[in-house]
């Protein structure tokens, strides 16, 4: 078996899909493209591909990660390539690594994803949402009720100030002001910048509107430091 890790953009032409149908796109396109994808044994055989870390309905992002298996060697700018032509308008392979053998899946080591997101707000300045971020980010807790998948999706009170690893103003105009976040994202912790904005909402009672949400980047960490899915493993193509 050969490891594929590719990075792939979600455009706002796609935000609207879920993760189980961009499975099937890809799905889908690697037959298109004559991958030569590998398939697990059983009953029911199904390709092997996973994902890093689900995605939000309507969030956009520059850097999705898959993980893909493969029956024989491909060199991976030639997948790049024909996945690129089977893919449609919004998924975008932008690079990839063939893994050496024993290597973590995408999933099991994310640690941590940055995110862009563009807020309107009338008639409020630069200085006072920076100082309004900053009361908020500096509470002793930030409490929010947070629905639990796994219990029927109930909800309870949660703290999600020890997911929340920076939070700050990155640029204001005409009203647009634009946050960046990085927050934890994984199996140590997970907030969903939703979830984050709800609270910023409540905290400060600002009428926020047309909220925009980008990811940036997904995280692993190596030797102490933030590194993205694909330098996390070596080499990019």
């Amino acid at each position: 078996m050969i490891g594929i890790r590719l990075k792939f953009t979600k455009g706002s032409e796609v935000k609207y899909i879920s993760h189980l149908d961009l499975m099937r796109v890809f799905q889908r396109a690697l037959r298109r493209a004559s991958i030569p994808i590998s398939y697990s044994s059983g009953f029911n055989p199904h390709q092997e591909i996973s994902f890093a870390a689900p995605l939000s309905l309507g969030v956009t992002s520059n850097a999705e990660y898959v993980d893909l298996k493969l029956t024989e060697p491909m060199d991976v700018r030639e997948i790049r390539r024909r996945l690129n032509n089977s893919l449609p308008e919004g998924i975008r392979i932008l690079a990839g690594i063939e893994m050496g053998g024993n290597h973590k899946s995408a999933m099991s080591v994310v640690s941590h994803s940055r995110y862009s997101i563009e807020i309107y707000i009338e008639n409020l300045s630069y200085c006072e949402l920076k100082s309004k971020i900053e009361a908020f980010t500096a509470q002793k807790d930030i409490r929010i009720m947070k629905k639990q998948p796994k219990k029927g999706f109930e909800l309870k009170e949660t703290d999600i100030k020890p997911l929340i690893v920076s939070m700050k103003l990155a640029g204001s105009k005409e009203g647009k002001h634009t946050i960046d976040c990085l927050l934890l994202s994984g199996s140590r912790g997970n907030l969903k910048p939703e979830l984050l904005m709800e609270a910023f909402k409540e905290f400060t009672g600002y009428d926020i509107q047309k909220i925009k949400i980008n990811r940036e980047q997904v995280y692993a960490e190596k030797n102490g430091k933030l590194v993205d899915l694909l330098e996390y493993e070596g080499f990019q193509a």
